[in-house]
């Protein structure tokens, strides 16, 4: 039954909706025509064809057909880890990160001496990163995902994903250490509550020292012991951040210019330590 003249005349905008999604529904159509897992006579016509599907980004298609690979091989064909391999790879081309994150374990924790385990350990690792879209959210797969990497490096210190995996270990310990900082901040600002303030920004320069909000922490922390006078904590403070920032501006404002350090004289060395290094000691002159 088409569309009337006069339906269309009343409601143009009806018209085109209905159109689109007689569009979708024949596209979708043809695409589970076009693509059937049960249609193949044996898994490596599958895995063939899947491939291919993989290649043109057809991503739905392939992830059925390595779906369906990953039930009907057996725990010994070697056909099955590269099956989960691009299972993995078809979710995550979909942003089903949770999906990609628990195929990939199936690599890593089924075929840990495969070739394919290193990459799918970083794969683990970097769904579960990208599952930790913000440092407001919960740190979970955050630190899910740091684990993993850690893990990669121990267990495969010599594998080519160990650069990458640094790099994002280093950029989740950011996210965290910014997380803690904003928490200390929220304390002082909001909560007008200093001690747990203090605690959160001594966690970040304790557990993050080389992160961005590690010298934003040690400057606040500078603040409340010298509010609260804690004279010699805001002394500790800033001969910390001398070492680690010395050229810093904030540094200086804060705690002024680094003291010089007296300078021994050259080759001279106190009898004490003499006596150390050849182990006897120098009697003393009467």
């Amino acid at each position: 039954m088409g569309i009337s003249p006069r339906m269309n005349s009343r409601n143009p905008r009806l018209e085109w909706r209905v159109l689109v999604l007689l569009g979708i529904v024949a596209a979708l159509a043809g695409c589970s025509a076009g693509f059937q897992p049960r249609n193949f006579s044996n898994p490596e016509s599958l895995f063939r064809a899947s491939l291919l599907e993989f290649q043109r980004k057809h991503w739905e298609n392939a992830q059925l057909g390595f779906d369906r690979l990953t039930t009907d091989l057996s725990a010994r064909d070697p056909l099955l880890a590269p099956a989960y391999f691009y299972l993995a790879l078809a979710h995550e081309r979909q942003s089903a990160f949770l999906l990609a994150a628990q195929s990939y374990e199936r690599v890593t924790d089924g075929f840990p001496d495969d070739t394919l385990a290193p990459t799918s350990m970083l794969g683990v690792g970097r769904s579960y990163q990208k599952l930790w879209h913000s440092p407001s959210l919960d740190p979970e797969y955050g630190q899910k995902a740091v684990s993993i990497l850690r893990a990669l490096l121990s267990s495969y210190p010599d594998a080519k994903e160990v650069a990458e995996a640094k790099t994002r270990i280093a950029e989740l310990e950011e996210w965290m250490a910014e997380k803690d900082y904003l928490t200390g901040i929220h304390y002082v600002k909001v909560r007008r509550a200093i001690d747990p303030a203090i605690i959160y920004f001594k966690d970040v320069v304790t557990t993050y020292p080389n992160t961005k909000a590690a010298r934003l922490s040690w400057i606040r922390l500078h603040e409340l012991y010298t509010r609260i006078r804690w004279k010699e904590d805001a002394a500790e403070t800033c001969t910390a951040m001398w070492k680690a920032y010395p050229a810093d501006a904030d540094v200086k404002l804060a705690c002024g210019v680094a003291p010089k350090l007296p300078v021994a004289a050259p080759n001279t060395v106190p009898p004490a330590a003499v006596a150390s290094i050849v182990g006897y000691a120098r009697p003393a002159p009467r």
